[in-house]
């Protein structure tokens, strides 16, 4: 449109960019605090290594007739098979994860299988002979993934911040 009195084009004001705004700077908020859950289930897989490095002496005895039920453990041998089975296949999809650019998810279950891991050998009577091949295998795999949580989450953040640079400069 002109203004017909100039013959100029008349200025069409941009809508409010506020909310627009601020809508980027929660969306940055929520990454940050995502970054970071990596790192809580590493602590959580710490706390759970110190237990098992004590051989569970917190918890209470489990009864004769529970004990009975549950049978013998499986034998310590097959248990290290699993194991490096686990690590092996564990480490090659975050790896992959990590190469494909795909959201971190999974930290939660890998979790669970190593104090899985940690609870065969407990009942095996293998736990204080190969506390440190879990514990190590265990920091492997959460490491990785803890990496790729946070780095994932930094590259949302930083095109967050991009995007929020231009409204900035669309607001001038």
């Amino acid at each position: 449109m002109t203004d017909p009195r100039t013959q100029e084009p008349e200025e069409v004001p941009l809508p409010d960019m506020n909310p627009l705004v601020k809508q980027v700077q929660a969306k940055i908020k929520k990454y940050e605090l995502m970054s970071s859950t990596g790192l809580w289930i590493l602590a959580l897989f710490t706390a759970l290594s110190m237990g098992a490095y004590r051989n569970f002496d917190f918890l209470p005895p489990l009864s004769e007739s529970i004990l009975k039920l549950l049978g013998d453990g499986p034998p310590v041998k097959y248990i290290n098979w699993a194991l490096v089975v686990y690590g092996f296949s564990a480490i090659i999809l975050v790896l992959t994860n990590m190469a494909s650019d795909k959201k971190p998810r999974g930290a939660l279950a890998h979790f669970g299988y190593l104090g899985a891991f940690y609870l065969f050998y407990h009942f095996s009577h293998g736990l204080q002979d190969n506390f440190w091949a879990i514990f190590a295998v265990g920091l492997t795999i959460l490491g990785l993934q803890s990496y790729h949580v946070w780095n994932y989450y930094h590259e949302k953040i930083y095109e967050q911040n991009e995007i929020l640079a231009e409204l900035n400069k669309l607001a001038e």
